[in-house]
């Protein structure tokens, strides 16, 4: 008994030993204030109903730049928040399922302290009523229709409205509504995309290292951009994000443009997460696509930046700390 014992001592004595040799705390200590922001820059317009009248919305961001000097173009990350299509805000976090987010502000703001120039994004939602034209670099046979009216769509669609006080979606006009809301969102983001591009010089971005990101609807733009409009981009990541409408079987082939995408997904996270997840990486796997999928133990679909995550290759992690390392290896 004894002798075991003491086996097993000796083993935790190794263990400590061993990250004695590594430190938990960095020395250094930074400045206080490490990025510096411009609040709504605008980067397009979207049209809107207005009355039963076709309007414009100015669409615009927050920039977050880092203080510390840069000898040429920094790379970019550019958010997007969650809400569903229907509501939500770059600086306001969700709470529930026992969680809460970290903001696509707060976690612009941690980015700019590792020197990447930050958009945080606003775009049209269904409370605006998008008007969409005809398609650009997609076809209407690249959309799955049917989720839009699929029950589970509308039951979860509703409950939002609910909550918002707006009239709930019916089977007849879900489609149509749906639809606009979801293309419009994505195609403000790649409105930002190619604004920030064009304007590259103004902001001291390199226009080859762009990173789209965001939360749950945020992460959905992110992924129909990349993947299923195929605009280029260097890198894409989500929390809790996943494809909808695009009909990515079809529309992922194997190829080089392919950006590189690191996913997280929260242990209980919203069964639309999950369900449509696995298809999703085995699509990946299937055309070759590199990506890193990661579990968020213990959290429902709220779940802030500080969470430790599990990767694929069985280490430990926050959710922000692996993303950084992710940004820092794909776009420095």
């Amino acid at each position: 008994m004894k002798k075991g014992f003491y086996s097993l001592l000796m083993m935790a004595l190794v263990v400590l030993g061993a990250n004695a040799q590594q430190s938990f705390y960095n020395p250094v200590v930074p400045e206080i204030v490490q990025y510096k922001v411009t609040e709504g820059v605008k980067y397009g317009e979207g049209k809107v109903k207005v009355d039963n009248k076709i309007a414009t919305k100015d669409l615009t961001m927050d920039v977050y730049y880092p203080v510390a000097e840069a000898e040429g173009p920094r790379p970019a990350v550019l958010l997007s928040y969650g809400g569903s299509f229907h509501r939500g805000n770059p600086r306001v976090p969700y709470n529930g399922f026992g969680g809460q987010t970290t903001t696509m502000s707060q976690y612009a703001m941690a980015y700019a302290a590792e020197g990447f120039t930050v958009f945080t994004i606003d775009y049209r939602v269904a409370p605006d009523n998008p008007v969409v034209d005809t398609p650009e670099g997609y076809s209407d046979e690249d959309l799955d229709t049917g989720i839009y009216s699929a029950p589970a769509t509308i039951a979860q669609t509703n409950m939002i409205r609910a909550q918002m006080g707006l009239e709930p979606l019916a089977v007849e006009n879900a489609e149509v509504v749906l639809r606009a809301t979801l293309r419009g969102a994505c195609e403000d983001l790649r409105t930002a995309i190619r604004h920030i591009k064009k304007e590259a010089t103004t902001y001291h971005i390199d226009p080859d290292k762009i990173a789209i990101g965001g939360f749950s609807a945020g992460g959905v733009m992110s992924i129909n951009v990349a993947f299923g409009m195929k605009e280029e981009v260097a890198a894409v990541f989500t929390n809790s994000g996943f494809p909808v409408a695009f009909k990515m079987d079809k529309l992922v082939t194997e190829s080089e443009k392919n950006p590189p995408i690191m996913m997280f997904m929260a242990d209980n996270d919203l069964p639309v997460v999950t369900l449509a997840t696995s298809p999703f990486l085995q699509i990946l796997d299937k055309n070759n696509v590199e990506y890193h999928f990661n579990w968020v133990p213990g959290f429902g679909h709220f779940y802030p930046g500080g969470a430790v995550s599990l990767s694929d290759k069985g280490d430990k992690m926050p959710v922000i700390v692996r993303t950084i390392e992710f940004l820092k290896e794909k776009l420095q």
